[in-house]
């Protein structure tokens, strides 16, 4: 830390020299100009690189195998990184299957598209200024998206509906782009400080959204469960009733959570708690049910072994 006296130029303008080794550093010129932040607790930013002047990063990842799952992750954390072009590269000729594993591969995340291809590489870029959806319009698309899932996975429990079902599980990664979009976004808020007031956000806030995200991805993610299970169920079933009055009244204070949340209101979010505290006895016998039904599985495919072993300890001489 270095500090600065102010001094004092004609009657009004006030000015402070700049730290030598910061300028040699961020590469300022005689005449250049750099950008002031006044921030709300009393501090200046400094901001010597103007929009225009901003650097393309590039992340390289190197196709080692055959692997599309640990390529996928690869690429998933190179763009949560926030790298503008991601260049993936292999000693061989790539072939048609591995090339359209990444064409889909951008499919499932919002912004990057494939700018080049060679024999052996596929280099993709994020056409998308990350500034540019809000954290409230992605939160709020999720929402939308995670509650409308949740509805018809109930719905096809009803009707047994197995083609409303798969539809349900395809939503899913409509609600998974949304959320890495807000992860990365939270990623540049944190190496870059001007990134939030870009998005016109503060930085204290991004944490929150994250958060937030993460727990609706999560919903959306057992509604595409309880929508997979939904295929497999057949007959009259007597609890599905009391699944359905469960339901509602999860959904109800998932609907008050986000209005909390949104509304910015303490007394709000503090009055969801504890309903939803509440609600949570009618999911632990659920829970507790499920548990049990495992066991009884473990009991009779125990059951099974043991018969096989005692006919044989029978049929020995």
């Amino acid at each position: 830390m270095e500090t600065r006296k102010v001094q004092i130029t004609g009657k009004s303008t006030y000015i402070i020299s700049l730290p030598k080794t910061w300028v040699n550093k961020v590469k300022i010129k005689n005449g250049d100009s750099v950008i002031l932040i006044p921030r709300s607790d009393g501090t200046l930013l400094v901001n010597p690189k103007l929009d225009e002047n901003k650097e393309v990063t590039t992340n390289i990842i190197n196709i080692e195998s055959r692997d599309m799952e640990m390529l996928f992750r690869k690429f998933i954390g190179a763009y949560l990184a926030g790298y503008d072009v991601i260049e993936m590269i292999s000693t061989e000729k790539l072939s048609p299957s591995v090339r359209q594993h990444i064409r889909q591969m951008t499919q499932h995340v919002i912004g990057p598209e494939i700018i080049d291809e060679t024999m052996n590489s596929v280099k993709v870029k994020d056409l998308l200024d990350s500034s540019d959806l809000s954290l409230v319009q992605g939160l709020k698309r999720m929402f939308v998206i995670t509650r409308g899932m949740h509805r018809d996975a109930i719905v096809a429990l009803q009707t047994q509906d197995a083609e409303l079902a798969e539809d349900i599980e395809s939503r899913d990664n409509e609600v998974d782009k949304f959320y890495w979009m807000i992860a990365k976004q939270y990623n540049l808020v944190m190496n870059d400080m001007f990134f939030a007031d870009k998005m016109g956000v503060k930085s204290q806030e991004v944490l929150g959204y994250l958060l937030v995200a993460r727990s609706i991805e999560r919903i959306a993610d057992h509604a595409k469960k309880l929508a997979s299970n939904t295929k497999h169920i057949t007959g009259k079933i007597e609890i599905i009733s009391k699944i359905v009055d469960a339901s509602e009244a999860i959904m109800k204070e998932f609907d008050e959570a986000m209005n909390a949340f949104n509304r910015n209101k303490f007394d709000h979010a503090n009055e969801v708690v504890n309903k939803a505290r509440a609600l949570g006895k009618i999911t632990y016998i659920i829970d507790s049910l499920e548990r049990t039904r495992a066991y009884v599985l473990d009991i009779a495919e125990i059951a099974i072994n043991h018969q096989f072993i005692t006919t044989i300890l029978v049929e020995k001489p």
